[in-house]
């Protein structure tokens, strides 16, 4: 079953466009020819097949030995040379009352025979000749048609250029597997109804999206839990995102296993959401993807606290603070000249946050933290501050990984900065936050 998808409306377009010029001139061809008496099959067929509009202007200059004329009277096709219509008789032109030559309205006296011309030999209804309004709205076709097709391919090739295709992650799980490692059971439970809702038409795939704006600066995240009947454990996977002037895409091609034990797990980058685009054993089929509230992923997000309430957040499993003191310390963002980590520093002690209302306060409080370009913080040289570390999810085994992050602290000028781990590159923007005038107070207290 083909199944449309926003990936194809450009393709759509162009084909629809190319084809649109032959088909209004095989139309407009057909149909003068036939009027005229010319052999109509023959003249579409050159008109249409020979390249480059050729046999539509040798049709345009033959065309002209046929009539295109009709009698006033009885409507019927006549030539411009009849006097008279053959079908009723109708006086076309006027002629000689004497020798029945063909004369011109203007004339006083026959050519032919000197016979002057009265007014009643002069009374004639000329022939009518067709407004041939077709070939107008042809000829613009023909003009307009390249235009708009080259200005749409120089606009897309300008978007394309523009805009960045984004990025995507993807893993596969069991339905065991994802049980297992899926930490929230308000959300195992939410796929597990949602599975169970599924009526599994033939050829059909499912999805759940969610959508996140990360406001580090990595832009919009979207968030797919796929589940394709016959394709789990698919020998050969692909995956990718294309943007375009008509919408992104996020392609999925897999191989049929027969297997429908999986579930795929898809994080993508782009500006908007895309439209997944799915292949199965070499076939187009139809996804019904249903946006929720939720991250149905096994992708970690990292929360954002600003808005949180307190006993409805899920917090982090540890929250440490280390107060630093007596040595230069290195940018946790990748920089230098910038604050850093403890490795690099001597700490003066270690707190753990046990408290449920403090860890929120600190998590908000940072969140909350109005970010500045790094042009804006001034010339520093300290030795003194914090650094806090979130663990979202504890790695013994890890000193640094994906669920965790490390933030700085400092006061420069009376002003607290804080420097957010989780900016990691300077395209995401600045990593500095301007931190309410109590915060560095509060992580003081902390080792008093």
């Amino acid at each position: 079953m083909a199944v449309f998808s926003r990936a194809t409306i450009p393709l759509l377009f162009v084909l629809v466009a190319l084809l649109t010029v032959p088909v209004l001139i095989g139309v407009y061809v057909y149909r003068d020819a036939r009027r005229r008496g010319m052999n109509a099959v023959l003249w579409t067929l050159i008109a249409v097949v020979a390249p480059a509009l050729i046999g539509f202007i040798i049709y345009l200059l033959v065309r002209g030995n046929g009539p295109d004329l009709r009698c006033p009277q009885c409507q019927k096709a006549v030539m411009d040379q009849y006097a008279v219509c053959p079908h009723c008789g109708a006086k076309l032109r006027p002629v000689c009352p004497k020798c029945s030559f063909p004369v011109e309205p203007d004339w006083k006296v026959c050519p032919k025979c000197a016979t002057p011309l009265d007014e009643a030999a002069m009374r004639h209804t000329p022939p009518l000749r067709q407004r041939d309004t077709a070939l107008r709205n042809i000829l613009i076709a023909i003009i307009v048609v390249p235009v708009v097709l080259i200005v749409l391919g120089v606009c897309g090739f300008i978007v394309s250029e523009s805009m960045a295709d984004g990025s995507c992650t993807m893993r596969e799980a069991t339905f065991d597997e994802y049980d297992q490692e899926q930490t929230s059971e308000t959300v195992r439970q939410a796929v597990h109804n949602w599975l169970g809702s599924l009526e599994f038409p033939a050829e059909r795939a499912y999805a759940l999206r969610y959508d996140s704006f990360d406001d580090l600066g990595a832009g919009n995240e979207y968030y797919f839990l796929f589940y394709i009947p016959d394709g789990g454990h698919s020998p050969s996977t692909s995956f990718g995102i294309d943007s375009s002037l008509f919408g992104t895409t996020l392609n999925l091609r897999l191989e049929r296993t027969g297997d429908s034990g999986s579930l795929y797990c898809v994080q993508a980058s782009a500006e908007q959401p895309p439209e997944p685009r799915i292949v199965l054993g070499g076939r187009h089929i139809r996804c019904e993807v249903q946006v929720v509230d939720y991250n149905p992923t096994l992708f970690f997000i990292e929360p954002n606290y600003d808005q949180a309430e307190p006993g409805a957040a899920e917090l982090p499993e540890r929250l440490s603070v280390v107060k630093i003191v007596g040595s230069a310390m290195e940018d946790a963002a990748g920089g230098t000249d910038l604050p850093g980590s403890a490795a690099a520093s001597e700490n003066a002690g270690v707190v753990e946050i046990v408290d449920s209302d403090l860890m929120l306060k600190i998590l908000s409080a940072i969140d909350r933290g109005e970010r500045v370009p790094i042009e804006g913080i001034p010339d520093h040289d300290f030795k003194d501050g914090f650094e806090i570390i979130v663990e979202y999810r504890i790695h013994e085994d890890s000193l640094s990984h994906p669920e965790m992050a490390r933030h700085l602290v400092f006061m420069e000028d009376g002003i607290c900065y804080l420097i957010d781990g989780r900016v990691t590159s300077t395209v995401n923007g600045s990593a500095y936050r301007i931190m309410e005038d109590d915060f560095y107070g509060i992580l003081e207290d902390l080792f008093q």
